[in-house]
């Protein structure tokens, strides 16, 4: 299933729009050592979004949950922006057949009311001043932008891949501390005190698909 997410803002009163194109499969596991239950496999990257002028966001493919995880998003959020109640382990043939029959535009649903992580840097050469805001707080950092909303659209278009060319750091298979801050060695803290820049890694840009 591929389909387009697609932020939307003001800038100055004036609308725009940047989208990324994802693709997601989902599948039954069934006869494995813990049971019956469901798979997924997402393809794609974070949204670059440039405001106008103002500065630049990345709306990245996992969540923020409350216990301070960092976790998957749009494998969820697929199924209840289309309608879907189920839950991946428990997806119906009624369920693949929706999935199958999606089309159009819709906006983004969990269950939960929260949205994708959405990030900015400070500098765009350095991964270390990378920090995490609320939709609400685009105005704050980025004067006379305001966050609208992300949407999902059923899409035949290619996968977006464009992103490491942007930031050419973001290379998955190097040391995550090397690239992020991190607590000094011997220095441990719990997760639920860790600040955001200290959990994310470079896959946490990606769909596990490509990372």
């Amino acid at each position: 299933m591929r389909f387009k997410v697609i932020a939307s803002a003001t800038v100055d009163g004036r609308p725009i729009e940047s989208s990324s194109v994802m693709e997601i499969s989902y599948s039954k596991v069934t006869h494995s050592l813990i049971g019956n239950g469901g798979a997924t496999r997402l393809y794609g990257e974070a949204i670059i979004f440039d405001l106008g002028g103002k500065g630049t966001v990345y709306i990245l493919p996992i969540q923020h949950d409350p216990n301070n995880s960092l976790t998957q998003v749009y494998e969820d959020g697929v199924l209840t922006s289309f309608g879907i109640k189920n839950s991946i382990g428990s997806l119906s043939e009624a369920d693949f057949a929706t999935l199958r029959d999606a089309s159009g535009r819709r906006p983004f649903k969990l269950k939960t009311s929260r949205l994708p992580v959405i990030v900015s840097l400070k500098s765009e050469t350095d991964p270390k001043t990378i920090f995490e805001l609320q939709p609400g707080e685009f105005s704050r950092y980025f004067p006379g932008v305001q966050f609208k909303g992300l949407d999902i659209e059923i899409t035949t278009d290619r996968i977006t891949y464009k992103l490491r060319e942007r930031l050419p750091w973001l290379d998955t298979t190097v040391e995550p501390r090397k690239i992020f801050p991190r607590n000094p060695p011997g220095v441990l803290r719990p997760l639920r005190e860790l600040p955001f820049s200290y959990m994310i890694t470079p896959a946490d840009f990606f769909g596990d698909g490509n990372r």
